[in-house]
């Protein structure tokens, strides 16, 4: 008898020891304390008491090691990339909800048209 199991993570949830998020992050246990120490990681306490990495964090790991290896950054510089990264992905965010709001307008602004052209042939009517 075969048993089929799925565990369902969310994605900001510690889940990951330390040791495991590094191999995951293809990244060695003293980069992760150093990043630590420059505070561009910070582990966060999982349910069993000890510390741990979301898949998030993983990921956050896996960005901080290509733009060190593909970009050659150093740690500061790798630290100014991630915020201006964070900025623009706010940014674009605030874009998207701008649109929506533009969209929700310009439907009440059409239904408002069509209204008043309703009435402007309903009152042509009379005369």
């Amino acid at each position: 008898m075969a048993f089929n199991l799925t565990l369902h993570v969310r994605d900001d949830e510690p889940f990951y020891t330390r040791s495991v998020a590094a191999q995951v992050a293809r990244i060695s246990l003293d980069f992760l304390r150093l990043c630590e120490e420059e505070n561009l990681l910070q582990a966060k306490i999982m349910a069993g008491g000890g510390q741990g990495y979301s898949p998030a964090d993983i990921r956050h790991m896996a960005r901080i090691r290509r733009l060190r290896e593909d970009l050659e950054l150093d740690l500061p510089a790798v630290e100014v990339a991630l915020h201006l990264r964070r900025q623009v992905v706010e940014l674009l965010a605030q874009i998207d909800e701008m649109e929506r709001q533009m969209s929700k307008r310009e439907q009440v602004l059409l239904n408002e048209i069509q209204q008043l052209r309703r009435r402007l042939a309903t009152e042509g009517e009379w005369r």
